[in-house]
């Protein structure tokens, strides 16, 4: 089984035309059957359905496409990391995060890569958790920051830090903040949260609190992005509950009460694969040696 084969294979997968695929690669239509032929006995397994006028994959077919897919994906990315390293050059670390670690610990990250260690270069991707898992088993992402979430089987996970939740209204809201104010407090208010398919465990711990103070919030709108939930609270849309260093420096017409008085905490992660942990050690310890550096200031 050569990489030639398995390219030809996806070619012939995506057209469903053998006479197609073989004008797409540049090789004759009888060589290019032969291939696939011998590619199927090799495996064990009918790769094509070519009972009727027009060719489908088999369910092992559609299977294998997907493998091979992903297989040539990580093949190409292995040979530019490998490229890179021969000429000397770090590459590109690729970080997804949460809206929420930009308003703490990722700023001064940055600053701290670009100031010592100007040779790295980062990328980030801003997206909700899961996706971010997703992208991290499928090597798109190296890393991850995300809040509260240990991952799925596969993914490693370090502790970055723990702070407070708070509660966040529009300043116009009839909420005295100079008594003690308690959630229940809002009870009959609309809330912008979080969805559960953004992040399964952090919903979960704010339907927890929520049932812990006696009510089951309204919730009007739903974003995994701090930022789009402090604006849309500064229009009045709603209130929201959210990370406490969210709401430091924000210039918005917002005011907030902290959650001082309940044990859940927002938990910012770092994650990785667990397959690429050799892989990606150095990096790993670096950048988790950088985070509590930053922690400590």
């Amino acid at each position: 089984m050569t990489t030639d084969q398995l390219k030809n294979f996806l070619a012939v997968a995506e057209v469903l035309n053998f006479h197609k695929a073989s004008s797409s690669m540049y090789i004759a239509q009888p060589a290019l059957s032969r291939q696939i032929k011998n590619l199927e006995e090799e495996i064990g397994a009918e790769l094509f359905d070519r009972t009727k006028k027009q060719i489908r994959l088999t369910a092992a077919g559609v299977f294998f496409k997907n493998e091979v897919t992903r297989i040539l994906k990580h093949l190409g990315q292995a040979q530019k990391k490998a490229g890179q390293i021969h000429r000397g050059e770090a590459g590109e670390i690729m970080i997804g995060h949460v809206s929420s670690a930009m308003y703490s610990v990722l700023p001064y990250f940055l600053k701290t890569i670009t100031t010592s260690y100007p040779h790295l270069k980062i990328g980030l991707l801003e997206n909700s958790c899961n996706l971010i898992f997703a992208k991290i088993l499928d090597r798109e992402l190296q890393f991850g920051i995300v809040p509260n979430e240990v991952g799925p089987d596969g993914i490693g996970s370090a502790m970055l830090y723990k702070e407070n939740f708070v509660v966040v209204m529009p300043k116009n809201l009839k909420v005295n903040l100079k008594k003690k104010v308690d959630l229940k407090t809002l009870a009959n208010a609309d809330w912008i949260l979080p969805a559960r398919e953004d992040g399964q465990v952090y919903h979960d711990l704010l339907s927890g609190i929520f049932q812990k103070n006696g009510f089951a919030p309204r919730v009007v709108f739903q974003s995994p992005n701090a930022s789009t939930n402090l604006r849309m609270v500064s229009e009045g849309l709603g209130v929201t509950i959210i990370a406490k260093s969210a709401v430091k420096g924000v210039n918005l017409n917002i005011k907030y009460f902290e959650l001082t008085d309940i044990s859940e905490k927002v938990e910012m992660r770092f994650v990785w694969s667990k397959e690429r942990e050799e892989e990606l050690n150095e990096y790993r310890e670096l950048f988790l040696k950088i985070f509590r550096e930053i922690r400590r200031t």
